[in-house]
């Protein structure tokens, strides 16, 4: 294929489902991410999970099929016992209006001290009575309504500064009594027995793998995780009929979705025990059908101990470092009287630079960041050097840099009209390029043989193989690594191939192109990875 060829169908043809799902089959896949606990903060663990999960969303969207994404928070269990213990006692009306959260964590890792001491005294907030409700005290109950609306509020926020939505919030407790139906199916169905110790459980080795039993129910009968997370799983399924399911979940859980996994099929639901098998066909391109979907722990970020830093603090400072790099870029522009949009950007590119931080490592790999953008991430950490990783600046730098050049070739009216909604050209624009590409008889000699210019090209038409590689193993380090690969090229070939100030409008035409197709490509990038593309900054 010729230069001029290849660059007309670069410029023409990125559809995404056309590299990932040729066959326009759409399917239904339920996706279950983030997942955090009320009255808990937000920190890098959860922040790897939705990120993580978000990245695996956008990648089933862009092959063409219907998303439906979950967060399944926890709002049940003995932390609230513990909660509203030590609310009683350690509780502070003015903390908990000024900033909840941070309050309730407080409180939840002094009484994880206490509790090192001594044991509480509490009994477990799940319990049921005779009639199988939990029993919560009036006052207790409306401190864990509050507790949970507050917390919503929390969330809300940062999953907006995240710029991650979902399609739909459930909670635990929405599945406490469905739990008692699926246990009595169990029990029909002779999977389950009560053991001689009180406990409702699935005898050892039930599934002929060696396994221990597994308990569903405690000896005073109310119900554990497993069994809320049995009763959700079969109630998205007869809600949603999905075609797949994946739970993004820390590969610390393994034994929890094995053992979903083995129970959900022995009930007969095919579709848990679903297994990634290589593609027969070299030709088609078909993601994980695993139910969970493992990822790398972050380490030290223990909300118990009081380890970790919000990740609200996380991205408050880093916010001010790129603001300070901002300030002292020659490039950036920055004024007083955008104050505002300084700020917001900046936040925009903190966000960027930690998401990218959590998804160019291989998704199983364990994280350990010390530091970040300058400031330490555990609450006991005084790091020396700052290591991060600024790729995540270097991609926004790059795709601005990009926009800028169009936007300064339309004021020049060299193409017509420039960026649509300030983030992408045209479609006009690109046809009337295309045009002007198809109307010359060749490509011209010294643009189309420079080194720059054919590395730049090569790298874009491997775009394809990359997004097919990520998406057969739910793999974001791919299009990490190909992205910042496509910047280094890029700013190569800036170097060596200027725009407008070329004399020759022929090869002034090559060059545009080449660089318009690297912006789509590099913005289909960032966007698959949750990230908005900022056209300046």
């Amino acid at each position: 294929m010729d230069v001029k060829t290849c660059l007309c169908k670069l410029l023409i043809e990125h559809s995404t489902q056309k590299i990932l799902n040729r066959a326009g089959q759409q399917a239904l896949v339920v996706i279950d991410y983030s997942s955090p606990n009320v009255a808990k903060p937000f920190h890098l663990g959860h922040f790897r999970a939705t990120v993580t999960g978000n990245f695996i969303r956008n990648l089933n969207e862009a092959a063409g099929h219907r998303v439906i994404s979950v967060n399944y928070l926890g709002d049940w269990g003995t932390q609230f016992d513990v909660l509203t213990e030590g609310w009683k006692i350690y509780g502070n009306e003015k903390e908990l209006v000024t900033d909840p959260v941070r309050h309730l964590n407080k409180i939840y890792v002094q009484m994880n001290m206490e509790r090192g001491k001594q044991p509480l005294s509490t009994t477990p907030a799940d319990v049921p009575s005779a009639s199988t409700a939990p029993v919560l005290s009036p006052s207790d109950f409306s401190l864990w309504r509050r507790f949970r609306q507050l917390t919503m509020e929390y969330l809300k926020k940062t999953y907006a500064r995240m710029n991650v939505q979902f399609t739909t919030f459930e909670y635990e407790s929405d599945y406490v009594q469905p739990a008692y139906l699926v246990v009595k199916r169990l029990l029909d169905l002779n999977i389950a027995i009560r053991d001689k110790d009180g406990v409702t459980c699935i005898p050892a080795n039930a599934f002929g793998d060696g396994s221990q039993r597994i308990v569903l129910l405690k000896s005073n009968n109310s119900t554990l995780y497993l069994t809320r997370d049995l009763a959700a799983a079969i109630s998205r399924y007869e809600r949603y009929h999905f075609d797949r399911i994946h739970y993004v979940v820390e590969n610390g859980q393994r034994l929890h979705f094995n053992q979903l996994r083995s129970i959900l099929q022995r009930m007969g639901y095919s579709w848990a025990a679903a297994e990634s098998l290589p593609d027969s066909n070299p030709d088609e391109c078909h993601p994980p059908s695993d139910l969970h979907v493992p990822f790398g722990r972050v380490q030290g970020v223990s909300t118990r101990h009081g380890e970790g830093l919000f990740l609200s603090d996380i991205l408050d400072n880093a916010q001010k470092t790129v603001l300070g790099r901002m300030a002292r870029s020659p490039t950036t522009r920055t004024s007083s009287s955008s104050s505002s949009f300084d700020v917001s950007a900046a936040d925009h590119l903190a966000v960027t630079c930690l998401a990218v931080e959590m998804l160019r490592k291989a998704r199983q790999k364990p994280i350990w960041l010390h530091s970040f953008l300058g400031y330490p991430v555990m609450a006991e950490s005084t790091p020396l050097v700052d290591n991060t990783d600024l790729s995540g600046l270097g991609l926004q730098y790059c795709h601005a840099r990009l926009c800028s050049l169009e936007r300064r070739a339309a004021d020049r009216q060299f193409i017509s009209p420039h960026l649509d909604d300030g983030d992408s050209v045209k479609q006009s624009s690109v046809l009337d390029l295309v045009r002007q590409l198809d109307a010359l008889s060749l490509s011209p000699p010294g643009t189309g043989s420079h080194p720059a210019f054919v590395e730049l090209l090569r790298h874009l038409t491997h775009f394809p193989d990359a997004l097919q590689t990520s998406y057969a193993n739910y793999e974001a380090s791919t299009i990490v690594h190909y992205a910042t690969r496509l910047t280094s090229h890029v700013n190569s070939a800036w170097k060596q191939l200027p725009v407008l100030d070329c004399e020759q409008d022929v090869e002034k035409l090559f060059r545009l192109a080449l660089f318009i197709a690297s912006r789509n490509t590099l913005a289909t990038c960032l966007r698959l990875l949750g990230i908005h593309p900022l056209c300046q900054f």
